[in-house]
């Protein structure tokens, strides 16, 4: 016979499983909180590997070739829900390429990382891969 504290306790660790915080390894979902640096934005390659983004909990920051971002992470990762995005407005000879990667941002709905690659994923999906911008 199982004793119900028992059954209890078990059922409280698998949904304590479920739940998206980080973990001492710097993990949070399956995202691994490190700095990125953006390789491709929907199906353009970023040859000039001058872009990045990191999470750190519920904050997300990032660069361009000329600006930087803050932004908050309404949502748990492996979800995003961008909030208060605030970027720096120094002029920028590749505005047009960095106003495409932060609107890429502050719409993004989901993170993944596979294989070396993190995937944020909304109506533009970015590729990232670990590092910081050459």
């Amino acid at each position: 016979m199982i004793r119900p504290a028992v059954t209890l306790l078990a059922a409280l660790t698998a949904l304590a499983a479920c739940e998206p915080v980080p973990s001492a390894n710097g993990l949070t979902g399956n995202v691994p909180l490190e700095s990125y640096y953006l390789v491709g934005i929907g199906q353009d390659a970023v040859p000039e590997r001058n872009m990045a983004v990191r999470f750190t909990g519920n904050q997300i920051l990032g660069s361009g070739p000329c600006n930087s971002f803050t932004a908050t992470n309404a949502a748990a990762l492996p979800a995003i829900q961008v909030t208060n995005f605030v970027p720096t407005s120094a002029p920028c000879g590749e505005a047009r390429q960095e106003q495409r990667f932060f609107e890429a941002v502050r719409s993004a709905t989901s993170a993944d990382y596979q294989g070396g690659v993190l995937l944020v994923k909304g109506p533009t999906y970015m590729q990232f891969e670990p590092g910081r911008p050459l």
